[in-house]
């Protein structure tokens, strides 16, 4: 199995996602499938496999659309958002998943904060400098396409708390950089590791001579 940068925050963020799923079958789906990458990696590196039924997952949104309500709804608010910011949800899952791999070599969390903030910031001159003209590529197209572009990192952003990632220390910050690692001088080493000891182990177990008595001449 592929090694991914983010997979040690795989069981936090399914932990955070089951505790606020509530209705979501899309939530639920997603806790599913981070469970499954989880139990896959303890089968490579433990004896004690989990139970392979638990690697069940629910078909996705469009195959289930027909059995539950609370899917019905999902699917109402799916087909607005591709209806109405179709160009800003790819661009926006594009965003998420080039960020996801810069975790945690660049960055030690998903910069949530930094995202939606970026979006409302390139949404307000669509609300504040509109000016409406009389032909219709001014008066639709424009603010149509204008609003794609913001909703890209509200987009990401969005997908960042959909997929768990509040649960990682630092997603809630403006840009949480990872920290250099610190470098280790010899005398740093030597101060941790204590001092080397070139005395190798004993072959015998040591024990104490025993205490002999006087010597008497034999006669």
């Amino acid at each position: 199995m592929a090694d991914r940068s983010d997979d040690k925050f795989d069981e936090v963020r399914r932990a955070w996602i089951a505790r606020r799923q509530g209705w979501s079958t899309i939530q639920r789906r997603r806790a599913e499938q981070l469970g499954r990458k989880v139990r896959a990696r303890q089968r490579e590196l433990t004896a004690a496999v989990p139970d392979p039924h638990d690697d069940t997952v629910i078909p996705p949104l469009w195959l289930r659309t027909g059995k539950s309500p609370a899917s019905q709804v999902e699917l109402v608010g799916v087909l607005l958002a591709v209806a109405l910011v179709p160009i800003g949800w790819l661009g926006g899952v594009v965003l998420k998943t080039v960020v996801v791999h810069l975790i945690p070599g660049t960055l030690r969390a998903f910069p949530i904060a930094a995202l939606l903030w970026a979006g409302a910031v390139l949404g307000l001159p669509i609300v504040l400098l509109y000016d409406p003209a009389p032909t219709f590529g001014q008066m639709v197209l424009t603010p149509w396409l204008c609003s794609q572009v913001a909703a890209v990192p509200v987009v990401a952003g969005v997908y960042g708390i959909a997929e768990g990632w509040l649960a990682v220390s630092g997603s809630d910050q403006w840009w949480p950089l990872t920290p250099p690692k610190p470098l280790i001088t010899a005398e740093d080493a030597a101060e941790i590791l204590g001092p080397y000891d070139a005395t190798g182990p004993g072959l015998f177990d040591a024990s104490p001579l025993p205490e002999h008595g006087e010597r008497t001449p034999p006669w």
